[in-house]
C-alpha cells in the first residue's frame, strides 16, 4: 500500500520541497479598566472653626488609556468636577475647587461627616467618599458674678440705722471718719452709755456720757471740752489737742 505525505512535495527526481510557513495571529492586548480610588478622610478641629479639607490628596484614578495617578495630577482642571453628594448634620461642606471648606454650627461640639462626589469627563466615572470631622467641644464662657454695690455711710447714725454697728475695719461701709479712735472699730457703743447726747455727766450712779458729735456738746452746754472731762472723746477732737469742739 503507498502512503502519501501531505504538506511534502518533490520534484520528478523525487527531491523534496520545503513547507510553506504559516503565519500566527497575536494574542489580543486587555483593556484598561478605568477607576476612580476615592478613600475617606478624616480631620478634627475646634468647634465653630472653619476648616479646609484637601480631599483628593489621597485620592487616585486610572484612565483607559493606562495612565494612573493622583486625581489632580493625573487629570487637568475641567476634566472632573468635586461636588457634595451628602450634607453635614451639624454644619456646612461648601466647594472651593477641588477643597472643601467645613463649618459646624455655632455652638456643636462632637463628630460630623459628609459625602463628597467626584465625576470624570468622557471616562464615565463617578465616586463618592466620606470625610468624618471631630469638632472640639466649645469651653463654656463663666458667668461674672455681679459686683457687690458699694457701701458708704455718713456718719454713725447711718451705720446704726443699718444695724451694722459697731463697724470693723475691712467691713463694707467701714471708713476712718467712722473710727474716731483709730482702734479699727467705728461707732463702738461707749461702757455704760445710753447711745444718747447729755448735756453733762452723769450723777453718781457710775454711767458715763457720750456725745455723737460737737453739735450735741454745744448743745448741753459743754463745749469746749476737754480730756478728762465726762463726754470728751477723740471723735470730737480733730486735732488732737486735748481740747474737743472748740
Amino acid at each position: 500500500m503507498a502512503l502519501g505525505v501531505a504538506g511534502c512535495g518533490g520534484d520528478s527526481q523525487g527531491a523534496a520541497k520545503p513547507l510553506a510557513a504559516t503565519a500566527t495571529s497575536a494574542a489580543p492586548t486587555p483593556s484598561v479598566q478605568a477607576a476612580l480610588g476615592l478613600v475617606d478622610d478624616q480631620e478634627s478641629t475646634d468647634a465653630g472653626k472653619a476648616i479646609e479639607v484637601k480631599v483628593l490628596g489621597n485620592d487616585s484614578v486610572t484612565l483607559k488609556d493606562g495612565r494612573t495617578g493622583n486625581v489632580e495630577t493625573a487629570l487637568t482642571a475641567g476634566q472632573f468636577t468635586v461636588s457634595v453628594d451628602a450634607a453635614p448634620a451639624h454644619g456646612t461642606a461648601a466647594v472651593n475647587g477641588t477643597t472643601i471648606t467645613y463649618t459646624s454650627s455655632p455652638g456643636y461640639g462632637g463628630d460630623d461627616e459628609f459625602t463628597y462626589r467626584v465625576d470624570v469627563a468622557g471616562q464615565s466615572l463617578t465616586g463618592t467618599a466620606v470625610v468624618r470631622i471631630t469638632l472640639a467641644k466649645p469651653t463654656p464662657t463663666p458667668t461674672p458674678k455681679p459686683a457687690k454695690p458699694a457701701v458708704s455711710y455718713a456718719n454713725c447714725d447711718a451705720v446704726r440705722a443699718a444695724g451694722v454697728d459697731p463697724i470693723h475695719e475691712g467691713e463694707p461701709g467701714y471708713g476712718p471718719h467712722l473710727d474716731r479712735d483709730g482702734d479699727g472699730v467705728g461707732c463702738e457703743s461707749w461702757s455704760g452709755g445710753s447711745g444718747g447726747s447729755t448735756g453733762g455727766s452723769t450723777g453718781g450712779g457710775g454711767g458715763s456720757t457720750y456725745y455723737d458729735n460737737c453739735a450735741a456738746v454745744r448743745a448741753a452746754g459743754a463745749a469746749p471740752i476737754h480730756a478728762g472731762e465726762p463726754g470728751y472723746g477723740r471723735h470730737l477732737d480733730r486735732d488732737g489737742d486735748g481740747v474737743g469742739c472748740e
